[in-house]
Parts: structure tokens; sequence; C-alpha cells
């Protein structure tokens, strides 16, 4: 079991496979940590999993100061360039240029083209920065739900 909050990992390095297994576990939440310059906001869900057919997100329980991004995502599955199921007349993975689980196409990208602040194709999280900016820093972290920390003493 995992007592720590995994980090600077994205979905796609750590892999789908993985990431599936380590939410099957147990429960998990998430949170996403966004910072760019002087500025810091985050994004907790006290729901976060994938279904193993494509990998299907499900997040849920949105608190923070980011704005919630995420949860127009859930109930999608993750789309890459090479293998996108999803039925838009838009290819979302392949003009976003990442793998994310995409709906027409994006309120949050955290797999996109870092630094590039045109066309939606950043890493972008729209309700904090909107969707022409792309967020310097961001961290997907990951726990078991009944994680508890030490006391300290």
């Amino acid at each position: 079991m995992f007592t720590q909050d995994l980090t600077d990992i994205s979905p796609a390095a750590l892999g789908l496979d993985n990431l599936y297994n380590l939410t099957s576990m147990t429960k998990m939440t998430l949170r996403v940590d966004l910072r760019d310059e002087d500025e810091a906001v985050f994004a907790k869900y006290s729901t976060f999993e994938l279904v193993k057919r494509n990998y299907k997100l499900i997040v849920d329980g949105y608190s923070g100061t980011a704005g919630d991004s995420l949860s127009y995502h859930s109930q999608r599955i993750f789309s890459t360039k090479d293998r996108d199921l999803s039925p838009f007349i838009t290819r979302c993975a392949m003009s976003y240029r990442g793998g994310w689980w995409y709906k027409n196409c994006h309120k949050a990208n955290l797999n996109g083209v870092y630094g590039k602040d045109i066309n939606h194709q950043g890493v972008i999280w729209t309700t904090w920065k909107g969707e022409e900016f792309s967020i310097a820093f961001a961290e997907m972290k990951m726990r078991p739900a009944a994680f508890s920390p030490p006391s300290r003493g």
C-alpha cells in the first residue's frame, strides 16, 4: 500500500495499466497542483479511478481553489493521437497534440504542449487561466482515500 503521494508523473508516463491497477486496489483521491509565477492553486477530487475498458476516467467530489475543470472529462475514455475513439468531428488527441480524457475536446489538458499559448494546445485548466494560457507547472497526485498522515509529536 502506498503511503505517499505519487508526484511528477503524468498518466501517460505512469502507464495507464499501472494507473488502473493502483486505482482499482482501493478508493483513491486526486489532487492537481497548478502554479504560474507567484500564483498557486489546487483542485482536489474525493473520487479518482479508471475503468479498465479504454481507461475511462471517473472523478467526482471537487474542492479547491483552481476551479473544477476535470469533472467535465469524467466518464470519458483516454484518447491518443493514434487511438482516438471519440465520436467527435474534431480528433481531439490529434488537434491538441497529446493523450487525455477528451470530451469535445477539453476544459483541462495537462498533457498539452508546454508553453504553447495559442489554439488551446498548451497545458490548460480553463477555470483557472482560460483556454489560451499554457500553465507553467502542473502536477497530478493520488493517494488512497483512507490515507491519514502520521501524527506529528
